[in-house]
This record gives C-alpha cells, sequence and structure tokens, in this order.
C-alpha cells in the first residue's frame, strides 16, 4: 500500500518528462531547421494547441482535488470566494467600458475572432466577415502573446463577437483574480494575521488601476489573473504535500502544470510565472526539490509553453516601437524608477494609505514570516521590477500604467496582511481603528477619482471607434471598407482590408473588386489619418484621384473622421482594368422591364417611363 502513491508518482512524472522530451525535440527541429519566417508560420497552430492542452491540464487538475480542496474550505469560504468573483466583475463597471491602448486591444478582439472561426491564433489583414461567416484572404502573426485571444475565442463561440462580450471578459478575470488570492492565501500553509486573505482579495478589486483597466480588453488584467491563479494552483499543491517526505499530488500537480503554463501566454514577461510558483513551492517546504510531483509539473508546464517560447522567439527581432531599437537598457532605470517608484507616493494613480498598509505588510512578514515574505517579495520584484528596463516602462509612457496591474497582486496581498496586522493589534482601542479606518478610507476614495474617467488620451481613439459603430449599420451588405484598421470594421461584421493589401486591385482591378463586393468599396479616414501627415497624404490622393463620394463624418476635437465611397465613375474609367472576357448575365429588373413593356406598346406609341 506505501508503494502505491510513490508508484503514481513516478507515472506522473514519467509522463510529464516524455512530453517534454517530445516537445523539446520539436522545438529544437523548428528552431534549427526553419527560418524566422517558417517559425512564424508555425505560431498561428502551435500556441492554440499549447493552450487547449493547459486547459486540459487545469479542468482535469481542478476536478481531481476539487472535492478534498471543498472540505478544507467549507461552505462558507467557498460562499465568500463566489462573493469575490461576482464583486470583482461589478467593481469594474464603475470605470467606463472603453478601450486605451491605442487599438491593441481591438486587435486582439479580432485575433480571437479568427481563432473562433479558424482556430489560427492570426490577424486578418484582409478578410470577408458576412452573416456571421469569416473568410480570411490576408493574414499576418502579431508579436504579442496570444493568451488573451484564445480566452476572447471561447466566449466569441458561444455569445458571438460583439463589444460587450469583449468586455466581460477582463471583468470576470478580476473577479476571478480576487477569488484566486482569497482561496491561495487561506489554503497556504503561512502563518499570517486572521483575515489576511480576505483584506487581500478585497484591496485588489478596489487597487484603482485594477478597475480603470479592468473594464477594457487590455491584456494586463488577464496576466494579473493567470498569475493569481497560478499562485493559487501553487498554494493548493503546497497543502496537499505529505509533511512526513514533502512529496505532493500528481493530480495537484497536474493543475499546477497547467495553470502556470497558461500564465506564460499572456505577456512576454509572463514567462516569470515559473520562478513565482518555485517561490511560492519552496516557502512552505524547503525541501520542494525532493518532490517529484512538482518536477513532473515543471516538465509539463513547460512543455506546454514551448509554442508561447517559440513565438517569442520568433519575434526577437522586433524592436516593439524603440526608436533606436534599444528595448532594455540601464538607461531606462532612472526615470522609470521615478515614475514607477512615485506611482506608491505621489497619489496620482495609487492612494498613500495602500502603501502605508504595504510596508506594514512587508514589516509582519520581516518579523514573523520571511520565507513567505521572500517568495512574495520575488514576485512583487518580478512584476513591477521588469519594467523599469524596458524602454516604455514608465507608467508615464502614453497608457503605460497599465503595467502596473501586473503587479497588483502581489502589493495586494501585503496591504492585506498589514491591514490585518494594524486590525489584530489595534483591535482593543475601537476609538484609535475606526479613526485611522477613516482616513484611509478617505485617501484611498480621494484617489479613486480617475476611476470613471476616460481620459484625454483615448477621446479621439474612442470617437473613432463609435464612428465606426455607427457607420457599419448604414452601409449596405457586400460592402468592403479599406482602413488602417481593418480589424475595427471585422468586429462590426463588415469587410475590410489594409490599404497595402489590396492596394494593387484598387489601382488596377477596380471593376473586378466592385463585382466581388457590389455593396461599394469605401475609404476610412480614421485616427491614424489623423495622427500620421504621411498616411494623410497618400489616403488624400487616392481620394482625389478616383473623385470619392463622402458618406458620413464627425468631428472629435481637432480630429476629423469620415468615410468615403471610391467605385466611382471615374474610378472604374482609371483603374478599372480589363473588361470581363464575357459579359454579365442581363438579369437586371429595370432594364428587362422597359423592355418588356416596349415590346407591349402599340407601334408608334412612346412607352412608359421605367421607375
Amino acid at each position: 500500500m506505501t508503494s502505491s502513491p510513490r508508484l503514481q508518482r513516478l507515472v506522473w512524472l514519467s509522463f510529464a518528462l516524455t512530453g517534454l522530451a517530445a516537445t523539446a525535440l520539436w522545438a529544437g527541429r523548428v528552431l534549427t531547421g526553419l527560418s524566422i519566417d517558417e517559425q512564424r508560420n508555425l505560431v498561428p497552430v502551435s500556441t492554440v494547441w499549447g493552450m487547449h492542452a493547459c486547459m486540459v491540464a487545469i479542468i482535469a487538475g481542478l476536478g481531481a482535488v476539487a472535492v478534498p480542496v471543498g472540505r478544507i474550505l467549507g461552505r462558507r469560504r467557498i460562499l465568500i470566494a463566489l462573493a469575490l468573483l461576482v464583486g470583482g466583475y461589478l467593481a469594474c463597471g464603475l470605470a467606463p467600458k472603453t478601450v486605451r491602448i491605442f487599438f491593441d486591444e481591438h486587435l486582439y478582439m479580432q485575433i480571437g475572432q479568427t481563432i473562433a472561426h479558424t482556430g489560427r491564433a492570426e490577424g486578418a489583414n484582409y478578410a470577408r466577415v458576412e452573416y456571421g461567416q469569416f473568410e480570411m484572404y490576408s493574414s499576418w502573426v502579431n508579436k504579442q502573446p496570444n493568451g488573451l485571444p484564445y480566452l476572447l475565442s471561447w466566449i466569441y463561440r458561444v455569445a458571438g463577437v460583439t463589444d460587450n462580450a469583449s468586455h466581460f471578459l477582463n471583468r470576470a478575470l478580476v473577479g476571478l483574480a480576487a477569488a484566486s488570492l482569497y482561496l491561495g492565501l487561506t489554503l497556504i500553509p503561512w502563518t499570517l494575521p486572521a483575515g489576511a486573505a480576505l483584506a487581500a482579495a478585497v484591496l485588489f478589486v478596489f487597487t484603482p488601476l485594477v478597475m480603470w483597466w479592468g473594464h477594457t480588453v487590455a491584456a494586463e488584467p488577464t496576466a494579473a489573473a493567470t498569475a493569481a491563479f497560478a499562485f493559487l494552483a501553487a498554494c493548493v499543491h503546497a497543502r496537499f504535500r505529505d509533511t512526513a517526505t514533502a512529496q505532493g499530488l500528481p493530480a495537484s500537480g497536474l493543475l499546477l502544470a497547467g495553470a502556470t503554463a497558461l500564465a506564460v501566454y499572456f505577456r512576454p514577461e509572463s514567462l516569470l510565472a515559473f520562478p513565482l510558483v518555485a517561490a511560492v513551492l519552496w516557502s512552505t517546504d524547503d525541501r520542494f526539490v525532493e518532490d517529484l510531483s512538482a518536477w513532473g509539473a515543471l516538465a509539463l508546464s513547460l512543455a506546454m509553453a514551448v509554442p508561447n517560447v517559440l513565438h517569442l522567439w520568433s519575434n526577437r527581432l522586433e524592436n516593439w516601437g524603440a526608436r533606436d531599437g534599444r528595448r532594455f537598457a540601464v538607461d531606462f532605470i532612472e526615470k522609470n524608477l521615478n515614475s514607477n517608484g512615485g506611482y506608491f507616493f505621489d497619489s496620482k494613480w495609487f492612494p498613500v494609505a495602500g502603501t502605508v498598509l504595504a510596508l506594514t505588510g512587508m514589516l509582519w512578514l520581516l518579523k514573523r514570516n520571511r520565507t513567505a515574505g521572500l517568495a512574495l517579495g520575488i514576485w512583487f520584484a518580478l512584476s513591477w521590477g521588469i519594467f523599469i528596463v524596458f524602454y516604455a516602462g514608465g507608467y508615464y509612457y502614453g497608457a503605460s500604467s497599465r503595467y502596473g496591474v501586473v503587479s497588483a497582486a502581489p502589493v495586494a496581498i501585503f496591504m492585506g496582511i498589514g491591514l490585518a496586522g494594524f486590525y489584530g493589534a489595534l483591535r482593543k482601542l475601537p476609538l484609535l481603528v475606526f479613526g485611522l479606518g477613516a482616513c484611509g478610507l478617505i485617501n484611498w476614495t480621494a484617489a479613486m477619482h480617475y476611476v470613471p474617467t476616460l481620459s484625454r488620451e483615448a477621446v479621439e481613439a474612442v470617437a473613432d471607434m463609435d464612428f465606426i459603430a455607427q457607420t457599419s449599420h448604414v452601409l449596405p451588405e457586400g460592402s468592403l471598407v479599406i482602413s488602417q484598421d481593418p480589424c475595427m470594421w471585422m468586429l462590426q461584421g463588415i469587410n475590410a482590408s489594409q490599404f497595402f493589401t489590396i492596394d494593387h486591385m484598387v489601382r488596377e482591378e477596380m471593376r473586378e473588386l466592385a463585382n466581388q463586393f457590389p455593396g461599394g468599396i469605401y475609404v476610412h479616414w480614421g485616427f491614424w489619418n489623423n495622427a500620421e501627415p504621411g498616411i494623410a497624404e497618400s489616403t488624400a490622393r487616392l481620394l482625389a484621384e478616383t473623385k470619392a463620394t463622402e458618406i458620413a463624418r464627425m468631428q472629435c476635437q481637432a480630429y476629423k473622421l469620415a468615410i468615403f465611397r471610391i467605385d466611382t465613375p471615374e474610378a472604374l474609367a482609371r483603374f478599372g482594368g480589363k473588361p470581363p472576357a464575357s459579359p454579365r448575365r442581363d438579369t437586371d429588373l429595370d432594364s428587362h422591364l422597359a423592355r418588356a413593356r416596349a415590346g407591349l406598346a402599340p407601334a408608334g406609341a412612346v412607352p412608359p417611363p421605367g421607375p
């Protein structure tokens, strides 16, 4: 009987190592035998199948440990976790439903649309999107990881591609992150002050940046949520380890493998989920290196994460927007540190009361539980510190305040421990407790002043989004829109293309293009036409050459948004190309009716005019 658990662990470890060896062999052949372009061609399928494997491992592991975990937690804690899940979703509703990153969020949504229809994680430069169907004509591989589009694709399969469905995800995941923090801190065998788990979860939900970004379709809330879920999986595995042998369960190891591997698919630096999990396992038992189930989890999670590593490797030469090509450098530390360190003290994005609580939590851990403090410190250092050396990592840089969401979970845990420690020390002094509580609440609420705002930075982008949503309803069926952001039109169910993808047909085969899209060929004068003079000049030249007809216009601040129809008689004469080899069938209602009436009219009579 005693050998059975060991046999199970050996079988589990052998299975995981076999999977890792097979995946490593495949990856080695890909990296050594294929060019960068050929490697990128594998990304759309391999990353989706990698995340499929993660989901299978998570669901199987959860199913296996759900009953024993439920027994430990009890009904009250489970209900609290469910309340946090719902509460996180509702709290994000205090922020406006919008986009804050200039159309990157629409790229994520459109890639999710492609995955839902084709099973391939790729963006569409040119696609026919009609009647709920999707036909790819020209695709491309996005440099960002595909975790967020993958999750969106499951929502789209069930609810369709809609704005509400897209914005549901992050709100739900903020709630999932809060529940994961609460359950993880409840299960992990750390010594913590009473109430720390619940306080940490609530403070995470009400961290202003979490709420502000939680009602968008940005990748950072999902990255934070999946990291929190990996933390929960590590806590579950640690809870079920045998205290005598330090051996964990294969079932919790499977959950840990799936959760850790899935977490790496959401941002480039999300590979740091591995040291986070290792730090948590070590903090509960320094014999964790003897745990065969944990080694199996590591092997299997590495195997499932290989497609994402291949994705990142194939894009290693991208400059990610850095003008001089330097993405990471020590030169950026001073400026980014002033911004990202000032985040905790300047009261712009974060309440000073939260900083006081977090520092108190750190001091409590330093005195009472240094190993837990070190594990949480590693989590914070990795998720916060990585952006200090990134050229666009400062919170002052455009919409980069979203990076503060990535480290919000460990900060919330420090705050929760600090709050619980404060209350434990002062609970016999109610006057002081309520006085300090009132001061903290006032400071926290004041720091939330920007949560219900759009921000000036996103106004024109949101206006373009609204303009597209309004105009898409008035375009005839069978239309094609040529745009710098075709993804936005595709999400509205409108056929769309990038300029460069279809330029040759516009200038050489306009007549054939108009035959393919009888609803008309349109050009979108949008955000980037206002922001980039070169784009504006080339687009204006095309509109002038075709004597385009303006269909709709909108003004936002200094930005002018419009849509033009370009399949005009002048365009067909100039860019029409060769006429079709054989004439189209003459089935036009008006011409047939006119000829029929002419045939019935008496000799010499003038036929009535057609409609």
